[in-house]
């Protein structure tokens, strides 16, 4: 169900960048964006903590990710649809589990980090070119395919972090 779920929301949400990008051809400027859009992917970990946008959960609730956190892989939905199937499945265990999801939380949200550059600055060339439509599609995704996820792993972080004083 997860894979399900990740393929849904990757096609969805790449669909307008890629039909940009076929439509006006591979040029010089994809892969500028594309090594720009590389940068949060080998910064160091004590620069990337420092885009943590808050150590409260609450923050993030008013954005609404627990409104969110139920449509996305591993998410409320799918983790209990593997419950039905395996009662003894959960997400955290004990031991290095807690270290581990760390680990997978800091690559998803540096995996959704160079995509939303990459679509931003997408979205600005589209702008600059008058493609408003397709502007507003790719904004749109960046938010729901990278911003909203990248505010999901920082709270799933700091929920973790709280919760077992893992660093």
């Amino acid at each position: 169900m997860n894979q399900f779920i990740n393929f849904f929301w990757t096609i969805l949400g790449f669909t307008a960048v890629v039909s940009y990008w076929v439509s006006a051809g591979l040029s010089t400027w994809f892969y500028l964006f594309l090594i720009v859009s590389i940068i949060p992917v080998i910064l160091p970990q004590k620069v990337a903590d420092h885009l943590q946008l808050s150590s409260n959960t609450k923050f993030y609730e008013r954005f609404g990710i627990r409104f969110i956190r139920k449509f996305v892989q591993h998410g409320d939905f799918a983790n209990q649809l593997a419950r039905t199937s395996d009662p003894r499945y959960r997400v955290i265990r004990n031991g290095a589990a807690p270290a581990n999801y760390l680990k997978t939380i800091m690559m998803y949200e540096r995996y959704h980090f160079m995509c939303l550059i990459f679509f931003l600055l997408t979205s600005i060339i589209t702008l600059t070119k008058g493609y408003y439509l397709q502007f507003l599609l790719i904004t749109i995704s960046n938010i729901f395919y990278n911003f909203y996820p990248i505010l999901l792993q920082q709270y799933n972080r700091v929920r973790i972090l709280k919760i077992n004083r893992v660093k």
